[in-house]
């Protein structure tokens, strides 16, 4: 079994591996004065991480037609709070979260599934 200081340790080289800054985008919805609502994007957090794409591209049905999306897997810190509605900025691109890959045991980072947005 791992210990408390053990697990520090994991996360702190796995912490050492995530080479760019990330920003974390979190929607809030205001009327658009015709019934509806609009998104509006606010940064909530700030960290490290590492963005990459995972895998082969995968179909999507946009806008009433199919899209070949490649899907995207971005690793962040343990502890990294992050969800399902939000979005992520890296090195001027935007991703979509999907779903969020936390958490597990002996957590040593938050991976979280994305495409690309835009």
């Amino acid at each position: 079994m791992l210990t408390a200081s053990d697990l520090a340790a994991m996360q702190t080289t796995l912490n050492a591996s995530l080479p760019g800054t990330v920003i974390i985008q979190r929607s809030t919805q205001s009327s658009d004065g015709m019934g509806g609502v609009s998104d509006a994007w606010a940064n909530v957090g700030t960290v490290t991480g590492r963005v990459s794409p995972s895998g082969v591209g995968l179909d999507d049905l946009v806008g009433g037609e199919f899209t070949n999306v490649t899907p995207w897997v971005v690793t962040l810190p343990a502890g990294t709070s992050v969800t399902d509605r939000d979005r992520i900025a890296y090195a001027g691109q935007t991703f979509e979260v999907v779903s969020v890959d936390s958490p597990r045991s002996y957590t040593t980072c938050v991976r979280v599934q994305c495409k690309e947005v835009g």
